[in-house]
């Protein structure tokens, strides 16, 4: 853990030190380093990435690197309160602190958690810069009893649980490996739970099409299995037409951003109508 006291220089080189993306030519020497002095090594990182290193009086002193999020994990869905549809939809807008090194002999306390904060800051316009999309949400996973991931929790990462101790490998799907891990996410923003779980994306996403879900016939038929077990508490008094048809309505205007009942009545009165 990360003492308390600093003396003054150390003081003075945490307020000098800068976090930026690595230049294009820097990518080979950051390969090197990582793959020399992270204790996982190095090979390479999933999806989209951004390198980042941590300098001090332009002296290199730690390196970060950022990849696509873990494309599923019951505790981070559980705390946004993500439906698998969401998920697919919006994972794009996460992304996992893959690697964290600080270099040999260049740590002091608070060094971590300092960069650390200094990269969040502008991890998102960065990504939004190179990819095109801003990020709401930042995740990594530490790897316990080996880690405490005390200088996450010192830059105000949210702990929200353990893994179950699988991983995704290519061809091979999920395979257990019996290493559960802490989560630990950084909300970038104040509404981002709320805008990630929200059935309708906000408007800064519109210039970012969301990712496109497609049901097969079983997850169809099991969508309109549900709706003919839903209970219908209306009066028998004025019914025109079977729930389940009202509520298919209702998801397919929804789908189409619709955002009120007026707007769901009225997209249902631009259906053709049947002879």
């Amino acid at each position: 853990m990360e003492a308390s006291t600093l003396t003054s220089h150390q003081q003075a080189s945490l307020h000098r030190i800068e976090v930026r993306p690595i230049l294009p030519t820097e990518r080979e020497r950051w390969n090197t380093l990582m793959q020399a002095h992270h204790y996982r090594g190095f090979r390479t990182m999933a999806g989209r990435t951004l390198r980042y290193v941590a300098t001090l009086d332009d002296r290199w002193v730690a390196l970060l690197g950022w990849q696509a999020a873990a494309y599923q994990c019951q505790a981070r869905e559980q705390w946004i309160g993500w439906s698998w549809v969401l998920r697919r939809q919006r994972l794009h807008l996460i992304a996992n602190n893959a690697r964290f090194l600080i270099l040999p002999r260049e740590s002091f306390p608070n060094l971590a958690s300092r960069i650390l904060s200094l990269n969040l800051r502008r991890l998102s316009a960065d990504w939004q810069s190179v990819y095109g999309h801003p990020i709401v949400l930042a995740e990594t996973f530490v790897e316990s009893p080996r880690f405490t991931g005390a200088c996450y929790r010192a830059a105000n990462w949210v702990d929200v649980g353990w893994t179950k101790g699988f991983a995704r490998r290519p061809g091979a799907g999920y395979v257990y490996h019996g290493q559960p891990k802490r989560l630990l996410l950084y909300p970038l923003h104040p509404q981002a739970r709320i805008w990630l779980a929200q059935p309708q994306p906000q408007s800064e996403w519109t210039k970012t099409p969301m990712q496109t879900v497609t049901l097969s016939d079983a997850q169809m038929e099991g969508l309109r299995q549900i709706f003919f077990r839903l209970p219908d508490a209306r009066s028998r008094l004025g019914k025109q037409h079977p729930l389940p048809a009202i509520l298919t309505i209702a998801v397919a205007a929804v789908l189409t951003q619709a955002q009120s009942y007026i707007a769901m009545a009225e997209w249902a009165a631009r259906l053709p109508k049947r002879n």
